[in-house]
């Protein structure tokens, strides 16, 4: 649970910076790439936290990995 936390903080700091990076410069291109590499970090984020959950809630099953 504190990857899932933690996580989220650094998913949340990093997309504020970047995205007002690009709202600053204001370059399409710019925007375009910044758009896409947020998406693709929620993405993955999402995928890691939900693993981490099954993970975590399958050694309280007991059961082996």
């Amino acid at each position: 649970m504190d990857n899932i936390i933690t996580g989220a903080i650094s998913v949340v700091i990093f997309m504020a910076f970047v995205l007002g990076l690009a709202d600053s410069i204001k370059a399409l291109p710019f925007v375009l790439i910044v758009v896409g590499v947020c998406a693709m970090l929620c993405f993955d984020f999402y995928q890691s936290a939900r693993e981490g959950l099954q993970s975590e809630k399958s050694k309280k099953a007991g059961s082996p990995d």
